[in-house]
Order: structure tokens, then C-alpha cells, then sequence
């Protein structure tokens, strides 16, 4: 069933998604657009960010950061895919910010790279507190890469960091934060 969109409210995001969309139409060039293309596609799936906790887990000879990071994405992914089957939105169809690269035949809302990546960040950031901010920087990056390519709404981007920071946070019981020896 798709989402009621007839509320001021609706009309008042509709309005600010189509503005931003413009907005990140403007700052696309050949040059960088393949980059952006490319490092949203390490969101596909929750992949990279599964990586890097399994990463974080054999530096460590640890296999907890790499489950509690799979956990965390996967588990998101789980319910972000919940979400998506109730409110069942319409990837854009913006005549300034055509999609770059083959929109999923999912539903845009949430965003699950956007969830995933909030998720993830805060798994990670738990396990090696002194990479919080670039991990949330990342995480920041892989939402707006889904609008740069104009195969989200700025707000299904929202609602994903809003969706995968519950969750990300929720996982944390997972991983206690390091201790400083």
C-alpha cells in the first residue's frame, strides 16, 4: 500500500526532498560521480561496513567487533527491509536530478544504505572509539551518495540514520566499549 501523501506535512517534505534533490543535482560532475557510485556500492548489503568490523576483529584476534558490526548492519537491514514493505514509496523521478546509476526495485523509504551506515558506524565507533567521527563522516557520505545519485529522497536518508542510529545503538549492548589500557 503506498504512503498517504496528501497532508501539509507531506507536501512540506515533498517540497524540501525536491529542492534538495535539485540541490545535489548541482554539485554532480563526471569526474566525481563514478567515485560517489562507486562508494555507495560498498553500502550495498551492509558489505563494507561488515568488512571493516571484520577487519577490526582479526587486528584484534577477536571475533566480536566483526559479529556485533554484522549484527548490528544485518539486524538493521532486517527491519529497515519491514519498514520498506509498509510505507512502499517511489524512488524519485526528478527531471533536475535523473538517477545516475539503476535505482533498486525496493521501496526508497528508508533508505537502508542510510541505515545501515548509521548502524554500522556506531558498531564500529564502539569497538575503536577513536574512529567515531570519520565513521560517522562515512556514514554521512553513503547517505548523501544516495541522493547524489538520485535513487533516494533526501527524507528516506533521514529516516535510515534515524531507523539505523535506534538499532546501531540498540547493538551496542553487543560490544562493551574498549577499555584504555
Amino acid at each position: 500500500m503506498r504512503a498517504s501523501a496528501s497532508s501539509p506535512l507531506a507536501g512540506a517534505v515533498r517540497a524540501a526532498d525536491d529542492l534538495l534533490l535539485s540541490a545535489a543535482a548541482q554539485l554532480r560532475h563526471p569526474d566525481r560521480d563514478g567515485m560517489i557510485a562507486g562508494f555507495s556500492k560498498l553500502g550495498n548489503s551492509g558489505v563494507g561496513w561488515v568488512v571493516l568490523g571484520g577487519l577490526v576483529g582479526l587486528a584484534r584476534r577477536n571475533p566480536r567487533p566483526a559479529v556485533a558490526v554484522a549484527v548490528a548492519v544485518w539486524g538493521t537491514l532486517a527491519v529497515n527491509y519491514g519498514v520498506k514493505q509498509l510505507v512502499d514509496r517511489e524512488r524519485p523521478q526528478h527531471a533536475d536530478a535523473p538517477q545516475l546509476i539503476d535505482a533498486p526495485t525496493s521501496s526508497a523509504f528508508p533508505s537502508s544504505h542510510a541505515a545501515m551506515a548509521a548502524a554500522g558506524s556506531i558498531a564500529l565507533g564502539q569497538a575503536v572509539p577513536a574512529a567515531r567521527l570519520p565513521l560517522r563522516v562515512a556514514a554521512l557520505a553513503m547517505g548523501y551518495s544516495r541522493v547524489h545519485l538520485g535513487v533516494h529522497h533526501p527524507s528516506d536518508v533521514v529516516a535510515g540514520y534515524a531507523l539505523g542510529t535506534v538499532t546501531g545503538l540498540l547493538s551496542r549492548a553487543l560490544l562493551p566499549a574498549r577499555r584504555r589500557s
